[in-house]
């Protein structure tokens, strides 16, 4: 990127000339931007009327979502539903099914 050099020899300035220019400089600024703020309102003011809404409604924050109930914590222990009769092995019913019971009726290993 070129450096630009300003319309004027900065370092001719005294502090005070400088100080006064930088307070000019910024109000200009601070005036430019409310300049631009109205202008961009007035502009979405437009838009929002021509899709017939207003301004106020397009700039309201949403309604928050309901509150959920909350999950159960994991690591819960939950007592087991079946049981092998030969190795005593149990399961709750929950996961992937164990090979002893995969397949068969689960009434024969119901608790």
């Amino acid at each position: 990127m070129s450096e630009s050099k300003p319309p004027f020899d900065l370092d001719r300035l005294t502090v005070p000339e400088l100080a006064a220019l930088i307070e000019a400089a910024q109000a200009k600024r601070q005036e430019k931007m409310e300049g631009a703020k109205t202008a961009l309102l007035a502009e979405f003011r437009d838009k929002a009327a021509e899709l017939g809404l207003s301004l106020k409604a397009l700039m309201s924050t949403p309604q928050p979502a309901p509150e959920r109930k909350p999950r159960r914590s994991k690591g819960e222990k939950v007592s087991p539903k079946y049981r092998n009769p030969e190795t005593g092995d149990t399961w709750t019913g929950r996961g992937r099914e164990p090979g002893w019971i995969k397949g068969k009726n689960r009434d024969d290993f119901a608790l």
